[in-house]
C-alpha cells in the first residue's frame, strides 16, 4: 500500500553540474521496503497510498534514521505532527503531490504519528508513501498498538470535528475555519487520550440526525453520510474488522433545531421533534448491531432560547433504558462560551466538555 517514491528536483537541470547533482540526490536515497503503517479512523488504503475524508484519521509509522519524508496530497487538510511524542510543525495544505522532510533527528529509533486535522466531505486527501534516507530503515509497528483494545467512537456534527477550534473570533471565511480547525484539540481526542484509546471522529459539520443547518441539503442528513468509509464516495462502506469500540459518544441535534423551520420546509415543530427520537433510535440500533453491547453516551447543549434539543436527546435515553438498553447515558454539555469561528466551541469549550465526558466515562468504567 505504500507506492515506491523518490525525492524530486524542483526544475530540470540547466547544466551538466545540476544534472550530476540531480543524480547524486536520487541515488542517496536508498530502495527500501514498505513501512508498516498503522491506521486509525476511517481510511481507504490502496496502491497509492492512504485516503481520507474524516477528521482525526491517523497514520503511525516507526524507523531508525535521522531524516523521514511525508509525501502527500491534501490541499484541504492540515496534519498534526507528532515525533516521538512531541508537537513538531504541522504538515501544511498543498496543491499537488509534494514531500515533506523531518530532517536532523537523533540517530536511533523514532515513531511519526501524523493526524488530520480538517474533514474534507467533497474529496478525499491522500498521504503517498513515506521516504527514508540511505542507511534508515523501518520497523514494525508495536505489536501492543497493533489494535488498541481500548476504543471511542465520536459521532456528531462540527463540535465533533473541530471546525474552528482554535479560533478565538466569531467572523471568520472558509480560509480562517480550514486553517483554526484541529482535530486533535476536540473534546473527543482529549477524552480518548485521557484513557489511552485509539479514536474514531466521525464527524460532519452543519449536519443533523433529520434536519441540517438552516433546512440545507434538505433530502440528505448526517446518516447519509455515516456508512461511508469515504465521505465523498456513496458506494464506499467503513467496515473495518479490527474497529469494535466499547463506547460510543453522539453529538446530533444541534442543526436540527438551531435555526427556526423555513416556509416550504417538510417539517413542523412536531413532526421533527418526532421524527428526530426515532431516528435517534434507529441510530442506535444500528450502533448496537455493528458493535454489540457497549456503551451509549448521548449528548446535547443547549442552543438559543428553546432548548429542544436537550429535551428531546433525554427523552431517547430514557426511552432506551425503558426497552431493556440499559447503557445509554445522557450528558449536557452547559456554560459553553462559543467563541470560536461562527460561534463554535473554542479551546476552553472543548476542555469543559471533555471533563463532562470523562466524569461521566469513569461512572460507567465501559473498558472491561
Amino acid at each position: 500500500m505504500n507506492r515506491p517514491h523518490r525525492p524530486r528536483c524542483p526544475r530540470p537541470p540547466r547544466s551538466l553540474l545540476a544534472a550530476l547533482l540531480l543524480c547524486f540526490c536520487t541515488a542517496s536515497f536508498a530502495a527500501l521496503p514498505r513501512a508498516d503503517v498503522r491506521t486509525t479512523g476511517r481510511v481507504l488504503a490502496d496502491a497509492n497510498g492512504w485516503h481520507a475524508t474524516w477528521p482525526g484519521v491517523t497514520l503511525t509509522v516507526r524507523f531508525k534514521g535521522r531524516a523521514i519524508g511525508v509525501v502527500l496530497d491534501d490541499p484541504l487538510s492540515s496534519y498534526t505532527v507528532e515525533l516521538d511524542g512531541a508537537l513538531r510543525k504541522p504538515l501544511p495544505m498543498v496543491d499537488g503531490e509534494h514531500t515533506v522532510w523531518l530532517r536532523l533527528l537523533s540517530r536511533g529509533v523514532h515513531e511519526l504519528r501524523l493526524t488530520r486535522r480538517n474533514e474534507t466531505t467533497t474529496g478525499a486527501g491522500t498521504i503517498h508513501g513515506f521516504l527514508l534516507e540511505a542507511g534508515g530503515s523501518w520497523l514494525p509497528a508495536k505489536a501492543a498498538d497493533r489494535s488498541n483494545t481500548r476504543q471511542i467512537e465520536f459521532i456528531g456534527d462540527s463540535f465533533t470535528a473541530g471546525l474552528a477550534d482554535l479560533s478565538t473570533k466569531r467572523n471568520c471565511n472558509a480560509a480562517k475555519i480550514r486553517a483554526t480547525s484541529d482535530a486533535t484539540a476536540t473534546f473527543g481526542v482529549r477524552v480518548a487520550r485521557q484513557f489511552h484509546a485509539d479514536w474514531e471522529l466521525n464527524a460532519m459539520s452543519g449536519m443533523g440526525m433529520n434536519r441540517n443547518w438552516n433546512g440545507n441539503l434538505p433530502n440528505e442528513n448526517f446518516r447519509t453520510y455515516y456508512p461511508r468509509l469515504l465521505q465523498s464516495d456513496a458506494q464506499s462502506v467503513a467496515d473495518d474488522p479490527a474497529w469494535h469500540p466499547q463506547l460510543a459518544v453522539i453529538g446530533l441535534g444541534i442543526n436540527d433545531f438551531s435555526t427556526p423551520i423555513h416556509d416550504g420546509e417538510a417539517w413542523t415543530r412536531e413532526s421533527l421533534a418526532g421524527q428526530f427520537k426515532a431516528s435517534y433510535g434507529e441510530l442506535i440500533a444500528d450502533l448496537r448491531r455493528r458493535y454489540g453491547d457497549i456503551a451509549i453516551i448521548v449528548t446535547a447543549v443547549k442552543i438559543g432560547e428553546d432548548g429542544q434539543q436537550p429535551l428531546l436527546v433525554k427523552q431517547v435515553a430514557q426511552a432506551e433504558n425503558a426497552d431493556g438498553n440499559p447503557r445509554v447515558y445522557y450528558v449536557e454539555y452547559d456554560d459553553l462560551e462559543l467563541t470560536a469561528c461562527q460561534w463554535h466551541p473554542n479551546q476552553a469549550d472543548h476542555a469543559r466538555m471533555a471533563r463532562a465526558l470523562i466524569e461521566e466515562i469513569e461512572k460507567i468504567k465501559p473498558f472491561r
